[in-house]
């Protein structure tokens, strides 16, 4: 049985910005992506999950699922920063003085309604809907064993897109990974899109698939 993996890239800090979703399906021989979304306030991430969940559905969300310090940082952050902070790729810090109502807590209790659980740390034998969160910087710089992170989000849209075409570069290698990315029309979409096409709302929605 194949497992379904849901990348999103969650607007948590603002109603007004997008959210990146993808779906992918595969097991230890290579996964295919199958789902490229762009979600706006309108559209339902909730609703978005729930339709594409599988019996084993695997969940990655770039939000907070869990905040109950009300200042500071809580421990993964911190352990995040310590390991990864010399390549750029710290953590935000969230709280509940920063963020009292943050969506993705509300995400989480609508998850935990659709069966998933929180990712155990000290077992590698979990099944059924997993949800956890993740932190796509420093992910990218331990998978790619990049010096530093890569610059796609901040500056010129010129410096923009110089960053999303560097990104995109090591995702069309994963090919060769193991498991690999096995290789779809939705990914070949994704990776040969012209960017110097791409301004504004499109060059941030680009920015949102291909960095989920």
């Amino acid at each position: 049985m194949k497992t379904t993996f849901i990348g999103i890239d969650l607007a948590w800090k603002s109603s007004r910005n997008p959210t990146g979703a993808a779906v992918l399906k595969g097991d230890r021989l290579g996964a295919r992506l199958e789902v490229l979304a762009t979600l706006f306030p309108e559209a339902s991430v909730a609703d978005f999950i729930s339709a594409n969940t599988t019996a084993d559905t695997v969940m990655a969300i770039d939000a907070p699922l869990v905040i109950v310090n009300e200042t500071g940082q809580p421990a993964c952050e911190t352990a995040i920063g310590k390991k990864y902070g010399s390549r750029e790729a710290s953590c935000h810090t969230s709280n509940l003085k920063l963020y009292p109502d943050a969506s993705s807590i509300a995400l989480t209790a609508a998850l935990l309604a659709q069966g998933f659980t929180h990712v155990d740390p000290v077992t590698t034998k979990q099944s059924g809907r997993i949800m956890a969160e993740v932190y796509p910087h420093a992910a990218m710089v331990a998978l790619c064993d990049l010096p530093r992170t890569i610059k796609y989000k901040r500056g010129s849209a010129a410096a923009k897109r110089v960053g999303l075409n560097t990104l995109r570069n090591h995702l069309m290698v994963l090919h060769k990974a193991e498991p690999p990315l096995i290789r779809s029309g939705v990914l070949q979409e994704l990776l040969s899109a012209d960017l110097d096409e791409l301004v504004g709302q499109s060059l941030k929605n680009y920015e949102d698939n291909v960095a989920i």
